[in-house]
């Protein structure tokens, strides 16, 4: 080693404080909030038409129910608002994933979920 850095690096103490859910979770609410604030967005309408889209029992892409609600006239001033929409739908066991799919808008990217309705919801 160098004189600059020490012998043994301890990385512990950087890493414990990564949480990278929990600051994507606190991204998407500020996102949520700032949507409701400047655009009138109406997140309680957006699960409404994702449940209705969803009634037939067929699953769908997150970019499919984005784009139904926008469709609908529920638009936020950026996309990413409809992410706690999905996870306070999902949360409450009204939807659920059952599978991943390829992007569409993200360039033919992996990591888009399929999403269905719960039995529960039906």
């Amino acid at each position: 080693m160098s004189d600059y850095y020490p012998q043994t690096v301890d990385f512990g103490p950087l890493f414990s404080q990564l949480k990278p859910a929990a600051t994507g979770a606190a991204a998407g609410e500020a996102c949520l909030a700032k949507a409701e604030r400047v655009t009138a967005f109406d997140a309680a309408a957006a699960r409404g038409a994702i449940l209705e889209l969803l009634a037939d029992g067929v699953a769908r892409s997150g970019e499919q129910l984005v784009d139904h609600c926008i469709r609908r006239g529920i638009v936020p001033h950026d996309g990413r608002a409809f992410g706690p929409v999905l996870k306070s739908l999902a949360g409450g066991g009204l939807i659920e994933a059952v599978g991943f799919v390829t992007r569409a808008k993200g360039h033919g990217t992996a990591g888009g979920r399929l999403w269905r309705i719960t039995s529960a919801s039906r």
